[in-house]
């Protein structure tokens, strides 16, 4: 996707990259939320291995795609940082971890989870010194310190926890607590998906017709924290209810992506457009991770205190969806009460994203980013 995108910055002029990168923005958010979709029908009528098998053919036509695409040399030379890297990747999977068990497997005060919350922050207070010492860093110190550009590629970790998070739990929802099969858990994405494939395009649009990207973003964002919190207030209404709240939540994701990958590219320049463009990507990859393990812990840890056999008995119906629903109906006023309050959480991640997007100066694309900043409209 780096590699993809960063293309697009070589080939294309900074204000006509909103229209691209609405483009690919589009196509990210039909194959993120049309997966869980064609993997329920697969999962459903074909068998769980299908789910595999259906992304070789995907990664062949993939691959002779890129095979098309007619490239020069280049001059510099790649030294990978096996230091920063090792760091990053080790807090990282420290922090997950603590977030995936906590509250499930071992109490959130055990000695273990707090071994590992203290190695992960630990890490991350080290990695700068790290990669101010490395040569070629993996996050480099001097680009993520430009306010456009931590600014706009914090946004997008929270958007891709907010994405990710709610696309992994959504479905269980559905089958869970609204008892629908596979199958359709997957078609009530549709909702979600059609949304962002629309503004997301749209948004690419106006990027490149006003060379403003910074407030359809934000605005959009907005839009999904004021959905989140309609969607924990009525979660019982059901999928009548759902489906256009889900809508507006696809839109207001659907203005991210494209809107900060060419306010990246655009403070980036052209000399450091590929490492703006990894950057956003990699934060995109670790918010989607994040947003998978919180979401999962609030969501246990709710039902935890809605009622301490709840996480049992859901687990025992994760592995019998589709054939009993009796004991999930027992626990169905647990679920809804627990279900509601990842809601709330994903709705908080929201307006996280939605204030740092407002900080971001109101950008003119069509100039250098020297004399672009403008007043924020």
């Amino acid at each position: 996707m780096t590699l993809a995108q960063a293309i697009i910055g070589e080939v294309v002029s900074p204000k006509e990259r909103g229209r691209f990168q609405g483009w690919f923005g589009a196509n990210f958010a039909l194959a993120s939320t049309l997966g869980p979709v064609i993997g329920g029908i697969l999962s459903q009528h074909l068998g769980w291995r299908s789910v595999f098998w259906i992304n070789v053919p995907l990664g062949m036509g993939a691959a002779a795609s890129a095979l098309r695409v007619k490239t020069s040399l280049g001059t510099g030379i790649c030294r990978l940082d096996y230091a920063g890297t090792s760091v990053f990747v080790a807090s990282t999977m420290a922090l997950l971890l603590a977030l995936s068990i906590g509250g499930h497997e071992v109490s959130w005060t055990s000695p273990i989870l707090l071994a590992l919350a203290i190695l992960g922050l630990a890490g991350f207070v080290l990695l700068p010194k790290v990669e101010q010492r490395t040569q070629d860093p993996l996050i480099s110190p001097q680009l993520v310190g430009e306010p456009v550009i931590w600014r706009a590629s914090l946004t997008v970790l929270l958007f891709a926890a907010v994405l990710f998070g709610l696309i992994v739990q959504l479905p269980i929802f559905f089958q869970t607590a609204l008892h629908t099969s596979a199958a359709v858990s997957g078609l009530l994405l549709i909702p979600l998906t059609l949304a962002q494939v629309i503004v997301s395009t749209a948004t690419g649009l106006r990027i490149s017709a006003t060379g403003h990207p910074r407030t359809a973003m934000a605005a959009g964002l907005s839009i999904v924290t004021v959905a989140f919190f309609v969607l924990a207030a009525g979660i019982k209404l059901g999928p009548v209810f759902i489906a256009p709240v889900t809508f507006a939540i696809g839109a207001g994701l659907g203005s991210t992506m494209p809107a900060a990958q060419t306010m990246v590219q655009w403070a980036a320049g052209e000399k450091r457009l590929g490492v703006g463009t990894a950057t956003v990507s990699f934060s995109r990859s670790i918010g989607g991770l994040m947003g998978a393990a919180l979401s999962s812990a609030v969501l246990l840890g709710a039902l935890q205190v809605a009622d301490p056999n709840a996480r049992v008995i859901l687990g025992q119906e994760l592995a019998l969806i589709g054939s009993s629903h009796v004991e999930a109906s027992r626990i169905a006023p647990a679920l809804i009460a627990a279900y509601r309050w990842m809601f709330y959480a994903l709705g908080a991640l929201s307006g996280g994203a939605a204030l740092v997007a407002w900080s971001i100066p109101n950008l003119d694309l069509a100039v250098s980013p020297g004399r672009a900043l403008t007043s924020s409209s």
